[in-house]
């Protein structure tokens, strides 16, 4: 008798869960983004960080927020992105900070875009352009959009493009525009 009265008990618990649960608001499964449902990308990393080698050197760290990879393809797309050079040494160089970018792994090639700010950790100087090219093979780094020269002691240097070694000795501006003029406090 108790061990029917006890099923009876949990019958009728059960069916009061039940109704209860039947009552409440149903709670549907988040789903993504439409943006991030269209994409094609095989892989996508949040908080990712890699290194650019150069016959086994390390030159460079890459960081973004987001990266989309393809099985079929060696270039990934950066969201939020962050390049710190190194020099021989392993000392940072030069940072590069911009929106979005790409970065093909089987060149080394990145290509920056967006608000894109290059800083010179020796001096303090910075480039700031809308895209930025980094070719670690040939040593080379350029914008072939407007870019703005700021120096340390507020010296203002715009032109329509720019190119720079590795060691960023020397770095020409090209068609330079006002020249040598105070940034506005």
């Amino acid at each position: 008798m108790r061990l029917c009265a006890r099923s009876m008990g949990l019958a009728i618990a059960g069916v009061a869960c039940a109704a209860v649960t039947a009552c409440s608001p149903t709670t549907e499964t988040p789903v993504a983004d439409a943006e991030l449902l269209e994409l094609q990308a095989d892989n996508v990393i949040y908080g990712m960080t890699s290194y650019i080698t150069v016959d086994g050197v390390r030159e460079g760290e890459i960081e973004a927020d987001t990266a989309f990879m393809f099985v079929d393809s060696a270039l990934v797309d950066l969201r939020g992105m962050r390049i710190v050079f190194h020099n021989e040494n392993g000392r940072a160089r030069a940072t590069v900070n911009g929106r979005t970018g790409t970065w093909d792994q089987a060149g080394n090639i990145m290509v920056a875009r967006g608000d894109v700010l290059l800083v010179l950790n020796l001096d303090g100087r910075e480039i700031r352009t809308e895209e930025l090219h980094y070719d670690a093979y040939n040593e080379r780094i350029w914008s072939d959009s407007a870019t703005t020269l700021i120096l340390p002691d507020g010296t203002v240097t715009r032109g329509t493009a720019f190119e720079s070694d590795l060691t960023f000795d020397n770095i020409r501006i090209e068609n330079i525009r006002g020249g040598g003029a105070r940034a506005a406090p």
